[in-house]
C-alpha cells in the first residue's frame, strides 16, 4: 500500500480529534468542518513528509516505535499513545499489496488486497 494511503488509514482509524483537538469544543459548528479538514490535511502531509525524509528506514524495518520517536523529533505534536498507534498502523499497513475499489452505498470502502501470512 503507498505510504499516502498508510497514512489515511492511519488518520482514519486512530486519530482521535476531539481527544487531539479539545479546542473544537469551542468552535461554532459551521467552522469545525474546515478546522478539522485543513488540521487533518496538514498532518498527513506532515507525515508524509517526515517519511520521505527520515522515517522510510523505519517503514521498511516495521519499527513503529522508531517511527514515532521519529515524528515527534520533527515536530508532530501529537499525545504519543496516539501517535505510537498510527505509527502501528503505518508500518502494518505498508506490508499489505491494497487496491482502492469503490465506496458502498452504505458509505464502506472495498478493497483488493492481498497478503503473506506466515
Amino acid at each position: 500500500m503507498s505510504i499516502d494511503a498508510c497514512i489515511a488509514h492511519a488518520i482514519h482509524n486512530d486519530l482521535d480529534i476531539l481527544e487531539t483537538l479539545p479546542e473544537v469544543h469551542d468552535l461554532p459548528v459551521e467552522e469545525m468542518e474546515t478546522y478539522i479538514e485543513q488540521y487533518v490535511c496538514d498532518i498527513h502531509q506532515r507525515m508524509r513528509r517526515v517519511i520521505i525524509e527520515h522515517g522510510d528506514t523505519y517503514v521498511r524495518a516495521k519499527d513503529a516505535a522508531g517511527l514515532c520517536a521519529t515524528f515527534l523529533q520533527e515536530g508532530i505534536t501529537l499525545p504519543a499513545h496516539v501517535l505510537l498507534r498510527m505509527c502501528q498502523t503505518i508500518v502494518q499497513m505498508s506490508e499489505l499489496d491494497a487496491r482502492f475499489i469503490l465506496d458502498t452505498d452504505q458509505g464502506t470502502s472495498l478493497y483488493y488486497m492481498k497478503m503473506e501470512l506466515v
